[in-house]
């Protein structure tokens, strides 16, 4: 059978996809290949037309899914003063919503835990692409210096993805509302004050 100009990538986009969506949701041990291909409607030899192995596959889609989570906080905040454009990034990584929708959320956050225990020629693209997405997002950290910006976003992403996980490990609904709502207001204290951008506190209010 013949194929459409660009079906071969538009396939592999799907299978990116899909897997960026099952890993985050269930974990990186829990889904195989075969799953990711059945739900996509695919056969499972076929995945080897497009990756080496599962490996392969999961480094590209947790790359994927960064971007993506990465992109949209962009989006969310174009044309903001910084201020403000960091405090709603704040406001929605520690959201309910994020919280429970693993599937489309941040892919730290959802897989942290998983990727710390690969070895390290595992870790290391996962590592750069975790670079990728500081420096997507240096701009609307706080700091006059590249480097204090990198500063920021470590301990700022880390923190609340930490927040995060700690909310998702909760049972009961008002706990995790709390915990959200204490980190939210914490982290707007800390990385949204005037004198780190020099701009308006009331910016930063919520």
């Amino acid at each position: 059978m013949r194929y459409a100009k660009g079906h071969k990538l538009q396939t592999r986009a799907r299978i990116v996809q899909a897997a960026a969506r099952e890993f985050r949701r269930n974990g990186t041990d829990a889904i195989s290949v075969a799953d990711i291909m059945e739900a996509e409607g695919l056969t499972h030899g076929g995945f080897y037309r497009h990756f080496k192995g599962k490996d392969a596959l999961l480094v590209e889609s947790v790359e994927a899914a960064l971007g993506e989570i990465g992109d949209q906080l962009l989006r969310q905040t174009a044309g903001l003063p910084r201020p403000e454009a960091l405090a709603r990034v704040i406001n929605f990584y520690l959201s309910e919503e994020h919280m429970l929708h693993l599937q489309s959320g941040c892919a730290f956050a959802a897989l942290a835990t998983d990727l710390a225990r690969f070895p390290v020629r595992r870790r290391a693209p996962i590592a750069r692409a975790l670079d990728h997405y500081r420096l997507k997002l240096n701009s609307l950290m706080p700091g006059n210096s590249q480097a204090e910006r990198n500063s920021a976003f470590d301990v700022l992403f880390s923190s609340m993805a930490g927040c995060l996980m700690t909310a998702r490990i909760r049972i009961d609904p008002e706990r995790r509302k709390e915990i959200l709502q204490s980190a939210r207001k914490f982290f707007i204290a800390a990385f949204c004050a005037p004198e780190s951008h020099g701009m308006k506190g009331e910016l930063c209010k919520k």
